[in-house]
């Protein structure tokens, strides 16, 4: 094969096409360069002996690619120049418009974001979950008896006999620990949830829970006083007292009311607190051992408790009606872009 020096070919193409040329003209050159270039080497091959076919066929085929390779390059930009050209307009795209307003969180993900930020730093797991869930997970596996007011039409929202909106994220909590053989489970569950309620001031059918369950052999009830003592530290500030009162909840045993401080009048009584000093402001304790069973899990012990994030963004932030939570009234939001 004729000697030829294909990177001094290669410049002298690179060199022809920077001349600003069009599609038309760049194919042109591409054609001159394969037919001056590339078919001698071919017609040469038909007439090399065979033991040397296969270099000289391996040599054409890398050159004409790299000739290919500059052309099509250059075509891609050209291409993308005209095109540009064509859709060119006469305004500038990027002008402010002054009607936009700048948004923020709303007071129910500031508080989410508080109650989550707590139990990360305990090492919980976090999970949101989906809201269609079926009633094995948001009834049965919680020791919620078949006969139950909530498992009616007229309580929840049903989507057959047995799928359903959830009325407790404990649905998506009863998932996480079905199967669970870790000697220590921490998770958290937040998001939506759904009743048959009427909706008024303080009833939505739609509203924000966040569900706790620490599941580990030897938690007792100091640990569920201490968790949820600091928890409300955490979200109203070190003062706030709080008191656990005896209450009843089918997946838990036993089970408490918990009250803290009137936000407030800081215990003093008032309107608010219905002058006891005192306000409820979520469910736990310990989780029943069916709940346990249930999950086919061998820890025995673990704790629990579910509190409704529209509840506590209403007393931490002061609102009388839950329906201004979720209407998106920018004179309510904009009082709390400085906590954003």
């Amino acid at each position: 094969m004729k000697s030829i020096d294909t990177n001094k070919i290669l410049k002298e193409l690179k060199e022809k096409l920077q001349e600003g040329l069009n599609e038309t003209q760049i194919v042109e050159i591409r054609n001159i360069f394969i037919n001056k270039y590339v078919s001698p080497i071919y017609e040469e091959l038909k007439l090399a002996p065979i033991t040397e076919k296969k270099d000289i066929g391996n040599f054409v085929n890398i050159f004409k690619n790299e000739i290919n390779t500059i052309i099509d390059e250059v075509l891609v930009k050209v291409r993308i120049e005209s095109e540009n050209k064509q859709h060119k307009v006469d305004y500038d795209i990027n002008i402010d418009n002054v009607n936009l307003t700048k948004g923020g969180l709303t007071p129910l993900t500031l508080i989410t974001n508080q109650i989550l930020e707590f139990f990360k730093s305990l090492d919980f797991q976090v999970v949101s979950g989906d809201e269609v869930v079926s009633t094995k997970y948001n009834f049965d596996n919680l020791n919620i008896d078949i006969n139950h007011p909530a498992r009616s039409y007229q309580d929840s929202f049903f989507i057959n006999a047995t799928t359903m909106l959830r009325t407790h994220c404990t649905a998506i909590t009863s998932q996480v620990l079905e199967n669970n053989q870790n000697a220590d489970i921490r998770v958290v569950t937040f998001g939506n949830v759904y009743r048959n309620d009427e909706d008024d001031a303080t009833h939505s059918h739609q509203f924000n829970q966040v569900d706790i369950v620490w599941a580990r052999d030897g938690l007792n009830l100091r640990n569920l006083k201490w968790l949820i003592s600091s928890l409300l530290k955490h979200l109203f500030g070190e003062n706030v007292q709080t008191r656990f009162r005896l209450s009843y909840f089918p997946f838990t045993e036993p089970s408490f009311e918990v009250d803290m401080t009137c936000p407030k009048c800081r215990g003093k009584g008032c309107p608010m607190c219905k002058q006891t000093g005192w306000i409820e402001i979520l469910g736990a304790g310990m989780l029943h051992e069916n709940v346990l069973k249930n999950s086919n899990i061998s820890i025995k012990s673990a704790l629990a408790a579910g509190l409704g994030i529209d509840r506590i963004a209403m007393l931490k932030y002061g609102f009388t009606d839950i329906r201004d939570l979720y209407n998106n009234d920018f004179r309510v939001l904009n009082q709390f872009r400085k906590e954003n």
